[in-house]
């Protein structure tokens, strides 16, 4: 790094996560002023995905801290170093490698978007970063995204009561809509931008620290709902906008 080449910061404006207890998506606001700084986000939240990747979310009960990792392209040839917000370092290697060994991490998808909001005549676009993991994962697998498709999908809150044991949690609905070409253009340039972080971020050495989240919102009682697994998908085609 250098005056001139300063280290890329992720360009994502919110980091967004599902709770299975609750059925909502939200994101966590250190700006707030509010002593609960997650907000939740009680209406669908329209994306377009442009980039996704493999990492480590959890709860390590001895710490009682979350669990979290790098993010990887390829857990079958990238590294991932595993630590708690609190117990520090568990764990590095590959998924393959370690994935019996995560002290309560589990596999999750972390998926950059563009959310759209708005509507037609004024659509805003804002990157993203969306993490799926534990009940929202199966949702996720589901709908079988495929970046390149260039789609839009409508991430939805439930109410519909799912149950695992004595656990009842939500998990997210997923659907897919086709998108106009002017939007399309738009998150090719937003694309672009992340493609430039990511570059950097994904070549790191590996001994490198692991960048530590601002906040490991998960706690015991909400990863107990995580360790679930559930999902839906539904197609549509129109325009949700």
């Amino acid at each position: 790094m250098s005056l001139s080449n300063p280290r890329q910061v992720n360009p994502a404006s919110k980091f967004i996560e599902w709770s299975g207890s609750i059925g909502q998506f939200y994101y966590y606001d250190k700006s707030s002023e509010a002593d609960d700084k997650n907000v939740f986000i009680k209406e669908p939240i329209y994306v377009v995905p442009i980039d996704q990747l493999a990492t480590i979310k959890g709860f390590h009960k001895q710490s009682k801290s979350g669990v979290y990792s790098n993010e990887v392209k390829n857990t079958l040839k990238d590294k991932l170093i595993v630590r708690s917000f609190k117990g520090g370092s568990i764990i590095t290697g590959l998924y393959s490698e370690i994935k019996g060994n995560l002290e309560g991490g589990k596999y999750a998808k972390s998926m950059y978007a563009v959310m759209i909001t708005g509507d037609k005549n004024n659509s805003q676009l804002e990157l993203v970063n969306i993490s799926f993991y534990g009940s929202s994962l199966g949702s996720f697998i589901d709908a079988k995204i495929n970046i390149d498709s260039g789609c839009i999908l409508s991430l939805e809150p439930s109410t519909e009561e799912l149950i695992n044991g004595a656990t009842t949690y939500f998990a997210p609905k997923i659907i897919k809509y086709k998108m106009r070409r002017d939007i399309l253009d738009r998150c090719i340039e937003i694309d672009e931008q992340l493609q430039a972080y990511l570059k950097e971020y994904l070549n790191k050495p590996i001994d490198e620290e692991t960048d530590t989240p601002d906040k490991i919102s998960i706690t015991e009682n909400e990863y107990k709902v995580e360790d679930t697994e559930g999902g839906s998908f539904d197609e549509d085609d129109d325009l949700p906008f």
